[in-house]
């Protein structure tokens, strides 16, 4: 029986997506699907929020926030990864919040069993580490990309990595949200979006951003989301495949 057929939740998150039977069988018991709101937030820096979150099909950011309680986005996390790398990798608190930007599922797991788990050193424990090394090329890059490239190119590429973790063409994020994101002020974000949206690359209204033209967004965004996108399949999506291969079965659906 493929690992499909025994564990068809785990599908809708990449990383689970590539457990073992064994692991599958030690995890799933202990995984509990909920719902989250836009605007929730997940976890705060120094606190234990006693979970890991493997999203589904929202958005959640990582953002720094200052002593002014300004914030800025290091990172977006969706159905390819998980909030909460700190706790596998020797921490025992987030240094950042994790806000989810979108309403929708996550699959969560008590920070003690995924820390068993990690323990193990099985395939899980290489693919989270593949993970957070991706994560941490992203957090990287977007903190150099927020000094040396223009909004409109910084909001074409944060619309794209938005666009990657959601299952439709269709971004439903608030002006706020976006400037919050980019760190940066409501009414900068607004014309950088008109701006998108007289170059027919996006439909922006009421808070509803729709991608008109994928290639021109590509085309737009600052270099650091190629890099980004890259680090994720190089280190990811060759783990995934030969994941797949080793068990025999097709998972070039995910990737």
């Amino acid at each position: 029986m493929s690992r499909v057929e025994r564990c068809p939740k785990l599908q809708r998150n990449k990383l689970l997506s590539t457990l073992s039977s064994e692991e599958c069988g030690r995890i799933c018991p202990h995984l509990q699907n909920v719902r989250v709101r836009a605007g929730e937030i997940l976890c705060r820096p120094g606190a234990d929020s006693g979970y890991v979150y493997f999203p589904v099909d929202c958005v959640v950011s990582l953002s720094h926030v200052m002593e002014d309680d300004s914030a800025t986005a290091v990172g977006l996390v969706g159905y390819e990864g998980l909030v909460g790398i700190a706790h596998f990798l020797g921490g025992l608190t987030m240094p950042h919040t994790a806000v989810s930007q979108s309403s929708g599922a996550v699959m969560r797991i008590r920070t003690d069993i995924l820390r068993q788990e990690f323990g193990r050193g099985d395939r899980f424990h290489r693919q989270l580490l593949l993970y957070g090394q991706a994560l941490m090329t992203y957090m990287g890059l977007s903190a150099a990309c927020s000094r040396h490239h223009c909004l409109q190119d910084q909001l074409a590429h944060l619309l794209l990595q938005i666009l990657d973790r959601l299952p439709s063409h269709e971004i439903v994020f608030t002006q706020e949200s976006l400037a919050a994101m980019l760190g940066v002020r409501r009414e900068r974000v607004n014309k950088a979006a008109l701006k998108l949206q007289e170059e027919g690359k996006i439909a922006y209204a009421r808070g509803r951003i729709t991608v008109l033209d994928h290639g021109k967004l590509v085309a737009q965004a600052c270099a650091c989301y190629g890099l980004i996108k890259k680090e994720y399949g190089r280190l990811l999506d060759a783990e995934e495949n030969a994941v797949c291969r080793q068990d025999g079965h097709d998972n070039s659906r995910l990737t």
